[in-house]
């Protein structure tokens, strides 16, 4: 088993195994079921096709469970003899005990369609009575790569058991018409009619379901004659009766031919034959391929693909990648788009004229080319300077991108250059960074586009150029004025604090003055006025003269210390 035939493998089985495990994660496909017509007589075996409508999404796998009334219903047989799906984890059982029919499939392609046949089960009708044939689980997975479950609904149906007798009672003909007939004076128009459901006749249907005619009724009509077959040339002869729409059966795959015809007096009109084209099959399953290989350098490879549809015929391709968008594709060879380096999921799908799909899914790997080196670049660049300049080495001939990149991965600058014949490679980028840490980015890019991984360099950190350099210390402009601008705030600080501590100190020295003399003026009153006292009487004794001298000499004294007091604390108050 090849490589991506492992892939495809593997695959499957994660979607397979993912259906018993997801919750319903995303919604678009519909299981159901659809049989030819819903009314019975006892003792009838009629198929059901469980089908699902996958509603535009690629899906390759599904499971689920069918149930039925064991009183009115007999499981014969399930058929997958037809079906989309080629790898069954389980094969499709059933059991009459439980009335349940189990399956659980899958392909190593993607299908998309609305009526994608998963089996076909076979019913044998043993009571009377309405009953229900339904889904009781279910899931279906996308062609993702991550098994994701994208089914929405699943659709059961009802089904009428009667005796043969009531048959007619219960699927009745068209609602007849009656009215008198004009003359007419020649035979009718060829019918003009609209078809519910296949509004188109030229167009390629993916669904098969009841389906009704309408016409517009001339006042001379009197009789209509319908049938459906696959003959383009037949001519209905038998009158139905006089009616204005009819429902059909759905109808099974291939072109078919609804026959009208109108009567009057005159004759019959010519017949209308009106094309409805069905095709429920996916066309077959193809292998695309990558021509360079599924593991590559090779930036664009090309993808090869050939599919072939027998019924309706091949409309187109599409490519999806990664689940991103899809590209129409009118031939093969295609080629991609440039890559980077990585890992990748391509679908090639064909798309048949009805609308059904099938996909191949392929697995590509890009390779890198040889990165790189950096091996000088300038660490310190200065705000408002540029300068940085990066040199290293790489495949000789090669493109080189050279980015600055912030923290936060922001291109700040990009410049390309070449690495000559030897390998070496340089670029000087000028232009000003602001403040704060960079990377330097390098890829080469050979003459194919190819691509290398990217190489990133150390941080490189921009600052401002310093003005004074005090041993390992750097002092850039901003904090050069930053620190005058304190130095002078201090000055002026302590200029200002220095006044006010010397005028405090002088207001402490007035201070200390007044009390000096304040003290030395009460000392002198008080013996002033001592001698003053001996004097109330005008008399002085002896002993009052001796005492008045003592005073005087005292006076005198007070006063020589009160001046040297005063000279002083003036002193000080001017220091």
């Amino acid at each position: 088993m090849n490589r991506v035939m492992k892939y495809k493998f593997a695959l499957l089985v994660a979607s397979i195994a993912f259906l018993f495990t997801t919750i319903q994660a995303a919604s678009a496909a519909t299981l159901q079921l659809s049989t030819t017509k819903d009314t019975f007589v006892i003792g009838d075996q009629f198929t059901v096709s469980v089908l699902t409508d996958s509603e535009g999404v690629g899906v390759n796998a599904a499971q689920g469970t069918v149930q039925i009334s064991k009183d009115v219903l007999e499981i014969v047989s399930v058929d997958k003899t037809g079906s989309v799906f080629n790898f069954w984890l389980t094969e499709p059982t059933f059991s009459n005990d439980s009335g349940q029919v189990s399956f659980l499939g899958g392909s190593t392609s993607g299908f998309s369609g609305r009526s994608l046949q998963i089996i076909k089960i076979t019913y044998k009708v043993k009571g009377s009575g309405k009953t229900d044939i339904v889904f009781t689980d279910g899931a279906v997975t996308a062609s993702d790569g991550s098994g994701t479950n994208v089914l929405s609904s699943m659709r059961g149906l009802s089904i009428t058991s009667v005796p043969s007798t009531e048959l007619e009672t219960i699927a009745p003909k068209p609602v007849q018409i009656v009215r008198p007939a004009e003359p007419a004076a020649r035979v009718p128009a060829k019918p003009e009619i609209q078809v519910a459901g296949y509004r188109d006749p030229e167009a390629w249907y993916n669904f098969a379901t009841r389906f009704s005619a309408s016409w517009q009724l001339s006042n001379d009509i009197t009789a209509i004659a319908t049938e459906v077959n696959k003959d383009p040339t037949f001519i209905p002869t038998e009158s139905e009766g006089l009616f204005d729409n009819k429902i059909f059966q759905p109808l099974g795959e291939g072109v078919w031919y609804l026959h009208v015809r109108f009567r009057n007096n005159v004759g019959w009109s010519q017949t209308l034959h009106y094309r409805i084209a069905i095709d429920l099959t996916p066309p077959p399953a193809f292998q695309a391929k990558i021509r360079e290989g599924g593991v590559t350098d090779h930036p664009d490879p090309t993808i090869e693909f050939a599919a072939s549809d027998g019924l309706s015929g091949l409309k187109g391709y599409y490519i999806q990648e990664n689940n991103g968008e899809v590209k129409d594709v009118t031939e093969s060879p295609y080629k991609l788009d440039l890559h980077k380096p990585g890992l990748y999921t391509v679908k090639v799908g064909a798309i048949d004229r009805a609308g059904n799909s099938v996909e191949s899914i392929l697995s590509l790997e890009i390779l890198p080319i040889e990165a790189p080196k950096i091996t000088s670049i300038t660490r310190n660049i200065f705000v408002g300077e540029g300068n940085l300049e990066v040199l290293g080495f790489a495949i000789p001939d090669v493109g080189i991108s050279v980015s600055v990149r912030t923290e936060g991965g922001q291109v700040e600058q990009l410049v390309d250059t070449h690495a000559d014949d030897h390998g070496s490679w340089a670029v000087s980028m000028d232009k000003p960074l602001k403040t704060g840490k960079y990377i330097v980015e390098v890829i080469a890019k050979d003459a194919r586009g190819a691509l290398s991984l990217p190489v990133t360099s150390e941080v490189v950190t921009v600052k401002q150029r310093p003005v004074l350099i005090l041993g390992s210390l750097e002092i850039t402009q901003f904090w050069f004025f930053t620190l005058l601008i304190v130095i002078l705030l201090g000055g002026f600080g302590a200029a200002w604090l220095y006044v006010r501590l010397k005028e405090a100190q002088q207001a402490r020295k007035v201070i200390i003055a007044q009390r000096d003399i304040a003290n030395a003026i009460a000392t002198i009153k008080k013996d002033v006025d001592g001698i003053l006292a001996k004097y109330a009487d005008d008399k002085i004794d002896e002993t009052e003269v001796s005492e008045i001298q003592y005073l005087a000499k005292k006076i005198s004294t007070n006063l020589d210390r009160a001046r040297k007091y005063i000279v002083e604390d003036i002193g000080d108050i001017n220091k």
